[in-house]
């Protein structure tokens, strides 16, 4: 997503796959639509990839920006979902390109903090999603954490993996509460890195209450 990083970190493993992260929603995110209608619902999927929140919440009835700051992250998804109404993707980095306030009822940040080049730089995206939701609004969050990482065959590992408390720790205040935080092991593989793998992974749902 920053500006700096040049492509986000999985462009190589978009040019090697047309579906990197497959099809399957967040479990955070399906979690959401259980607890609430996201029918005509503004949504803002930042970092969205190859877009399977993006699409999912569309299929809810939401009207979704999915945004990334990868081309090939953003070819990938117009091939992968090209009839899904509700959706328009376009290539944005909220580090360089400020967003409304207050213009959404839901952000998904999925998979993006540890592309980041560092904590300041999650600090300062994660802040401003925050003041982009609108009150009553709902944001997920997931991103691998500190505790248990098997990188060592990664070509491209992510580049600020952070401990579970500190990513937690920017919804903890008056203005937000949360409705479910996770402290996951993932077992994973994919193009780029075909022999399964363990992540730990924070996920979190958090609601917007205040306007500070």
């Amino acid at each position: 997503m920053s500006g700096a990083t040049l492509d986000g970190g999985c462009d190589r493993g978009y040019e090697m796959s047309p579906c990197l992260w497959g099809r399957d929603p967040e479990p955070v995110v399906e979690s959401l639509a259980q607890r609430t209608s996201l029918e005509g619902l503004r949504v803002l999927d930042a970092g969205c990839g190859e877009g399977r929140n993006a699409a999912y919440l569309a299929r809810q009835g939401a009207l979704v920006d999915a945004t990334d700051i990868s081309e090939l992250a953003l070819r990938n998804a117009r091939r992968a979902w090209p009839h899904e109404p509700g959706i328009t993707w376009s290539v944005r980095d909220v580090l360089t390109q400020p967003l409304p306030p207050a213009s959404y009822d839901v952000v998904v940040f999925d998979s993006v903090a540890h592309w980041l080049a560092d904590e300041a730089a999650v600090a300062e995206a994660v802040t401003a999603l925050q003041q982009a939701t609108r009150v009553g609004g709902w944001h997920v969050l997931c991103s691998f954490n500190d505790r248990a990482q098997e990188l060592a065959n990664h070509v491209n590992p992510p580049r600020c993996i952070l401990p579970h408390g500190t990513l937690v720790g920017h919804y903890l205040n008056p203005d937000w509460e949360l409705a479910e935080v996770h402290d996951d092991d993932v077992v994973s593989s994919h193009a780029d890195q075909p022999i399964p793998h363990r992540h730990s992974v924070t996920r979190l749902l958090a609601r917007r209450w205040g306007a500070g």
